[in-house]
């Protein structure tokens, strides 16, 4: 392969499309491809940093306080593809982005409708590759006359079949996640380690996720009171539930109060069922390590379809009070053959090296002759963009 670029656009509201493009670009690094170039762009955020700030605040804050609202609009006018209000944002921004670097390929981590305006408008013959980041397929994610969508699973491949998407063009890969995942760590070393106890079932409880949620101490604290059992709370960068949860278990040496971790990976292998809200990556990174999950209250749009998927599959189960939360998961700890059974849908239904399949795909299209064809002409359409 000769000189080619890669354009990635991504967004920041969340980690989990910034984890993917990072997943991606690391297996590009690893295949030491001297003459491939990556570039990364979050376009939203560049193009119109408050307003994008502002809605990025308004995302974080949904799970909490605008749970009506994301729901009207994440699911306002799925039918109606052609249907969004942010279709035109970022575009004076992409064409400048265009203009300066003139990339062989687009890859698109985040839903960015403008890909499609410029390539209709200027008809432009870059070719443009998706990957969704969830388990269910939203409009925003469909570009016109894109040559790849990689996608979690056959339920999102079979979403984009009846939208009129051609078969030869969806992949199901997998979500890209860390290749670290996909190592299986010593369980026994990692509780000793820590001074918990191997032999005792364990719930890796991911806080954080959550913010402060009126009544998760009040959770905790009745699963805990089995003490035959113990629990691993993730708080992340929340250091006010951090520094509550450490004082009210303060005694409990059975519970173990954690903030930001680098080792979810080593926890996940470490631990028996997870309470977390179901991001696509999250769970993916469970999948991967097949720990169930239950999934307490998940908010509508995106997460809420993907806790849906996950329950249908068997893979967990989705909870909506504080009772429910405790009464499941005191029953799943309890018996072991049901945890078995969902951590056996798990591992049969696990894609792995995901990243490394997507990135193999791109290049074997960058060095097709057909496609390099239509490169060829590359120049002349860049002379459109300036001349418009």
């Amino acid at each position: 392969m000769q000189n080619k670029k890669i354009l990635i656009l991504t967004g920041s509201f969340g980690n989990g499309h910034i984890s993917v493009t990072n997943s991606i670009v690391n297996q590009f690094n690893e295949m030491n491809l001297k003459s491939l170039n990556i570039i990364e762009h979050d376009l939203f955020l560049e193009a119109h940093p408050v307003i994008t700030n502002i809605a990025k605040k308004y995302y974080l804050n949904s799970y909490k306080y605008f749970r009506k609202s994301y729901k009207h609009f994440y699911y306002a006018n799925q039918n109606d593809l052609d249907r969004c209000f942010y279709k035109y944002y970022g575009l004076n921004r992409l064409i400048n982005i265009l203009i300066k670097e003139k990339p062989d390929l687009i890859l698109l981590t985040f839903p960015t409708p403008v890909v499609s305006l410029i390539k209709d408008a200027f008809n432009l013959n870059i070719p443009v590759v998706t990957v969704i980041t969830d388990y269910n397929f939203h409009k925003n994610w469909y570009t016109p006359k894109s040559e790849r969508y990689y996608v979690a699973c056959e339920k999102v491949k079979n979403e984009l079949l009846n939208i009129g998407v051609d078969a030869h063009r969806i992949e199901v890969t997998g979500i890209p996640i860390h290749n670290k995942f996909e190592q299986k760590k010593d369980r026994t070393a990692w509780l000793t380690q820590h001074q918990l106890d191997p032999s005792k079932k364990t719930l890796l409880m991911v806080a954080g996720a959550f913010g402060v949620v009126e009544g998760f101490n009040t959770m905790l604290e009745r699963m805990s009171q089995d003490e035959t059992k113990q629990f691993v709370v993730v708080c992340g960068s929340n250091q006010q539930l951090l520094n509550n949860l450490k004082n009210q278990f303060k005694h409990a040496h059975h519970v173990l109060v954690i903030g930001y971790t680098q080792d979810m990976d080593q926890w996940m292998d470490a631990c028996d069922l997870m309470l977390t809200k179901p991001g696509g990556i999250t769970i993916t990174e469970s999948l991967c390590k097949a720990i169930p999950l239950v999934f307490f209250n998940p908010a509508p749009g995106q997460e809420g379809e993907n806790a849906i998927y996950f329950s249908n599959q068997g893979y967990g189960r989705i909870t909506h009070t504080y009772d429910e939360t405790v009464h499941v998961v005191q029953d799943l700890l309890n018996h072991d053959k049901e945890l078995l059974k969902l951590k056996q849908n798990m591992q049969l239904s696990y894609k792995p090296n995901a990243a490394k399949v997507i990135c193999e795909d791109i290049i074997y299209m960058l060095n097709e002759s057909m496609m390099t064809k239509q490169l060829l002409s590359k120049a002349s359409l860049y002379a459109k963009l300036i001349s418009k």
